[in-house]
C-alpha cells in the first residue's frame, strides 16, 4: 500500500520537479544531453524569471487571470450556495425534475455547450469583455450537487430557531447555513479557482484580443513552435503559471479533503 502511494507521489511530483530543474539550470546546456535531477544555477533561474516577467503581456495576463478567477469564485459561491439552500432544505414544485437536469448537466461534455454559449454571449455584446469570461462559469453543476448534499445534513431545528427569533428567509441562509458550511464552501472555492485559473478553451474563444488575455493564453504563446522561445524560458513561463495553484492547494489541501469527504459522507 505504501509502495503504491510512493509511486503515485513520484508520478505526480516529478513533472513539477523536472520543470523546476530546467528553469534553475545553466543556459546553453541541454538537459537531453546532460540529464540531471537537481538544479545547477539559481542565479540563472532568477534571470529566466526576470526575462519572462519583462514581457509586457505576462503581468497583464496574471492580472486578468486573477480578476477572472476571483470574480468567478465569488459569483459561483453566491449563486450556487443560494440554489443549493433551496434544493436541500425546502420543497417546491418540480424540485426533483430540476435537480435531475442539474445532474444531467454533469454528464454533458463542455465542448458541446461552447458554441451555443458563445452565440449567447456574442448576442449580449460581451465578446472581449470580462463579463463574457466570468458569467458563463458562474453556474456550477458540480458545486450545486456538492453543496446540496452538505446542506441536507444541517439540523432543521437550528433554522427553525432562527426564524422564531425573527430572522428572514435570506437571514437564515446568510447567518445560519453559510457559517456552518465553511469547509464545503472553501472546497468549492478552491476547486473553482484552480479550474478557472487553468481554463484554456473558453478564454481562447471569447477573448480575441490582448485586452483580457489570461495566463493559459500566454502559455500557449510560449508553446507555439513559431515563437522561437528557448526551452528554459518556456519552462519558466509554465512554472510561473503553475506556482499559484500549487501554493493555493498546499495551503488549503486540508479544507479540500475535509469538504469533499464530509459532503460524500453526508450524501
Amino acid at each position: 500500500k505504501w509502495l503504491l502511494a510512493i509511486i503515485f507521489l513520484i508520478m505526480a511530483l516529478f513533472p513539477i520537479w523536472w520543470m523546476f530543474n530546467i528553469v534553475f539550470s545553466e543556459p546553453g546546456i541541454p538537459i537531453a544531453i546532460n540529464p540531471r535531477l537537481y538544479p545547477t544555477s539559481f542565479s540563472a533561474g532568477i534571470e529566466n524569471i526576470k526575462a519572462v516577467l519583462s514581457e509586457a503581456n505576462v503581468l497583464a495576463a496574471y492580472k486578468h487571470s486573477l480578476e477572472y478567477s476571483f470574480l468567478t469564485v465569488l459569483g459561483s459561491l453566491l449563486l450556487t450556495s443560494m440554489a443549493a439552500f433551496e434544493f436541500a432544505l425546502f420543497e417546491f414544485p418540480g424540485k426533483k425534475i430540476l435537480f435531475g437536469i442539474v445532474l444531467l448537466a454533469l454528464m454533458i461534455p463542455t465542448a458541446v455547450t461552447i458554441v451555443p454559449t458563445y452565440l449567447l454571449v456574442a448576442k449580449l455584446g460581451w465578446v472581449n469583455e470580462m463579463q463574457g469570461l466570468v458569467v458563463p462559469g458562474l453556474a456550477s453543476a458540480f458545486g450545486l450537487f456538492m453543496l446540496t448534499q452538505f446542506f441536507k445534513d444541517i439540523p432543521r431545528e437550528i433554522m427553525d430557531a432562527a426564524e422564531i427569533d425573527g430572522d428572514t428567509h435570506f437571514g437564515v441562509y446568510w447567518h445560519v447555513v453559510m457559517p456552518l458550511s465553511r469547509n464545503a464552501l472553501a472546497t468549492m472555492a478552491i476547486l473553482t479557482f484552480m479550474t478557472t485559473w487553468g481554463n484554456y478553451v473558453w478564454p481562447m474563444v471569447i477573448a480575441k484580443n490582448n485586452d483580457i488575455i489570461t495566463v493559459s493564453q500566454m502559455i500557449n504563446w510560449y508553446n507555439d513552435p513559431n515563437s522561437f522561445m528557448t526551452v528554459n524560458l518556456m519552462m519558466t513561463a509554465f512554472l510561473l503559471a503553475a506556482i499559484l495553484p500549487i501554493i493555493v492547494y498546499i495551503i488549503f489541501q486540508r479544507q479540500i479533503i475535509q469538504g469533499i469527504s464530509i459532503s460524500g459522507l453526508k450524501g
